[in-house]
């Protein structure tokens, strides 16, 4: 009798592939906007303040100026309103340096606007800045400060109004005003300043400048006691 053959196993029907639930349009934005928060808004800003602070943590750090007793006076980077006789004042200015509100100059006469070349309020303004610069001793007639020789930037407010460099010709022609009030000896101002030119760059590029603020703060240890930076 024929044993008859065992039945071929029937091979399983293969499952369909299984369908992942489709991503939700706001879920990828969300993602997305995450990610993007994280990497430019804190992964790559405290990677660059990183690098700053390594490389230069003065100018990652505003480009403060301390005082003899560690007190900050401010940024060399930033004009201030310096109106101490005994200090080395900077170029006038037509806003208000402490509040940044455009309301007139704090340094200065003030509360002009830019007049045009053609406006006789100029002529009027330059004279103020002159007599402003100039005789604050009040020691000089109208002849003497009509015939004075005075660098241009002294007479011309700054374009950004914050400009903390002068000219060497700038703040020299300002020694005697200082030797004066500080009693101090001019020769020794003279040398004093002539040590602050900074400039040009690599030898030539840009002129040769002087940083007003840092020249005043370090004039501060040599002026009488109670004398303030203002």
């Amino acid at each position: 009798m024929a044993i008859p053959a065992a039945p071929h196993p029937t091979a399983p029907h293969p499952s369909p592939p299984r369908r992942s639930a489709p991503h939700s349009p706001l879920r990828s934005s969300l993602v997305l906007l995450a990610l993007l928060l994280i990497g430019s808004g804190l992964l790559y800003p405290g990677a660059i303040t990183l690098f700053a602070q390594l490389v230069s943590p003065s100018s990652a750090n505003g480009s403060l100026v301390y005082g003899p007793n560690g007190t900050p006076y401010g940024s060399s980077l930033l004009g201030q309103n310096i109106s101490n006789p005994a200090l080395f004042w900077l170029r006038p200015s037509l806003i208000d340096e402490q509040t940044f509100n455009a309301s007139g100059g704090s340094n200065g006469p003030g509360n002009e606007v830019p007049y045009g070349p053609t406006d006789p309020n100029l002529v009027n303004a330059t004279r103020a800045y002159v007599d402003y610069y100039f005789n604050a001793t009040g020691n000089l007639t109208a002849s003497e400060l009509a015939n004075l020789s005075v660098p241009v930037d002294l007479v011309t407010p700054s374009a950004s109004g914050l400009d903390p460099d002068l000219t060497p010709a700038a703040v020299l022609v300002q020694i005697p005003r200082v030797a004066h009030f500080a009693h101090l000896d001019q020769s020794m101002l003279l040398t004093f300043v002539l040590g602050h030119v900074r400039g040009p760059i690599l030898g030539f590029f840009g002129p040769r400048y002087i940083d007003v603020v840092a020249l005043d703060v370090d004039l501060l240890p040599m002026l009488p006691p109670g004398s303030t930076y203002s």
